[in-house]
Formats: C-alpha cells, sequence, structure tokens
C-alpha cells in the first residue's frame, strides 16, 4: 500500500476495481475489535494479578490501561485521526509499553518492601529512568518512520509516538501515586 501510495512502482498502474466495506460490517468490525481488547487487557490482568497476587495492583493496572486507550483514542478525536489498522497497531504498542512500565514501577515498589534501604521517592526515580530510557527509544525508533514512511508507516509511527508520551507524561506517573498509596506499608 505504501509503494502504491508514494507513486515508487517503475510502471503505471491502472486501477481497475475499487471494494468498499459496508457499515454494518464496519460496525461489526469495531464491536469484535473493542471486544477482543477488552478481553487482551483481561488476560494481561489475570497474568499480572497471578504474578503479584494483590488486588492492590491488578486493578489498577486494569484502569489505567483502560484510561490509556481512553486517552488516547480521545486525542485521535480532537485531531480527526481515523483509526486504520496501522493506528491500532500503534495502540497495541503503546498499551503494551504501557503495560511493561507499570510491571517496572510495581518490581520497583515492591524491590522496596524487601529492602528497606531506600524511600519512595528513590525506587519511583529508579522507575522513571528506566521508562524514560524505553521511551527515548521508542521515539527515537519511530521519527523515521515518520519522515521515510507514507500512509499506514506514518499513522504507526504517529500513534506509536502520541501513545507513549501519553503513557510516560499522564498515565505512568498516575499509576505510580496510586501504587505508592496503595502499598505503603
Amino acid at each position: 500500500q505504501t509503494i502504491l501510495i508514494t507513486g515508487s512502482l517503475p510502471i503505471k498502474l491502472d486501477i481497475i476495481k475499487t471494494d468498499s466495506i459496508s457499515t454494518f460490517l464496519g460496525e461489526e468490525f469495531l464491536n469484535n475489535a473493542i471486544l477482543i481488547g477488552l478481553l487482551a487487557v483481561l488476560t494481561v490482568v489475570i497474568i499480572i494479578f497471578a504474578r503479584y497476587r494483590k488486588v492492590q495492583v491488578a486493578v489498577p493496572m486494569f484502569i489505567t490501561i483502560i484510561s490509556e486507550v481512553i486517552i488516547l483514542l480521545g486525542v485521535a478525536s480532537l485531531i480527526g485521526w481515523n483509526i486504520d489498522l496501522a493506528a491500532i497497531a500503534g495502540i497495541l504498542i503503546a498499551v503494551g509499553t504501557g503495560v511493561d512500565h507499570q510491571i517496572v514501577i510495581t518490581d520497583e515498589t515492591l524491590k522496596g518492601e524487601l529492602k528497606s534501604i531506600f524511600n519512595w521517592k528513590d525506587r519511583i526515580k529508579n522507575a522513571f529512568f528506566i521508562i524514560m530510557a524505553a521511551y527515548f527509544t521508542t521515539l527515537v525508533a519511530m521519527i523515521p518512520l515518520i519522515f521515510a514512511g507514507a500512509g499506514m508507516l506514518k499513522g504507526f509511527a504517529l500513534t506509536t509516538i502520541i501513545g507513549v508520551s501519553v503513557g510516560v507524561f499522564i498515565t505512568r506517573p498516575a499509576y505510580a501515586s496510586i501504587i505508592e498509596i496503595l502499598l505503603k506499608e
């Protein structure tokens, strides 16, 4: 698709046929996507609960994941962005990195319970150092796709950057504060 959009083929193409999807199928696709997304989030939360055995970790993580998706979709709506397959892939990447970052925050917080060497601020600082390093790595990896790509690559890169940025600057600090309150000794 990118090659066709940019006109990079060495020959001229004639469009023979175009198809469209009915609104019924589009609505069914949307409902299925929401259902599968919720099932995926619930599966992650169940695995997190099995790992930590604490509702104080699983429930805030679930709320944070859902909040992150809602904020990301809200930003997409504000800028008039069409959600296509590339954007959905970007959302999945953002949510996946979000779960990873929340696990880092949780591990650093719980590690501090075992070793009372560091205070809460030092543990959260350590977690956010790891998170910011991962954030900048993702950002640097996506920037070339914005300028080199067209169509789906650009949409994927922008959605990923917006999603990861929303997570790092809004939902991760909120999750860290919630975990700090709920797991405080």
